[in-house]
């Protein structure tokens, strides 16, 4: 009996326990998203000011895709490509976001799996991380 038990415990938390995707933005050092789920509207952040430093942006997927990488995307409110980079982390200046700042008050960040030549004609979608609002919240 006390194995069963045992067992069925085991069983139970290793289910559980899977990992799942999740994302943390950070901005300077201090995180302002921590997720694991798609939710457009929890997975919102605002930027009051924008000084000297960095956003940065680092996805762990919850499994291993056969080391498969991703593609971190940021678009404008318009859905205009504004940076892309084939990896797990990205990195923006204070600089960059203020140009974009006067493009658009909000971005949105994106992750999509990147496919070999094998899978040309598999159609992605996006996964989004988080909205960005690049003044103060109203």
């Amino acid at each position: 009996m006390k194995r069963i038990i045992f067992l069925l415990a085991v069983v139970f938390f290793s289910v559980a326990g899977k990992a799942q995707d999740r994302w943390m933005v950070q901005l300077n050092n201090k995180t302002l998203l921590l997720a694991n789920e798609e939710d457009t509207l929890k997975n919102r952040v605002w930027i009051d000011d924008l000084k000297k430093g960095a956003l940065m942006v680092t996805y762990h997927p919850g499994k291993v895709e056969n080391e498969r990488k991703r593609r971190i995307m940021i678009f404008d409110g318009a859905d205009r490509e504004l940076y892309s980079k084939e990896a797990h982390s990205i990195s923006v200046s204070a600089k960059e976001l203020k140009k974009w700042k006067w493009e658009s008050p909000q971005i949105h960040i994106y992750t999509i799996p990147v496919l070999g030549e094998d899978g040309a004609n598999v159609r992605l979608r996006r996964v989004h991380l988080a909205t960005v609002y690049l003044d103060k919240k109203t």
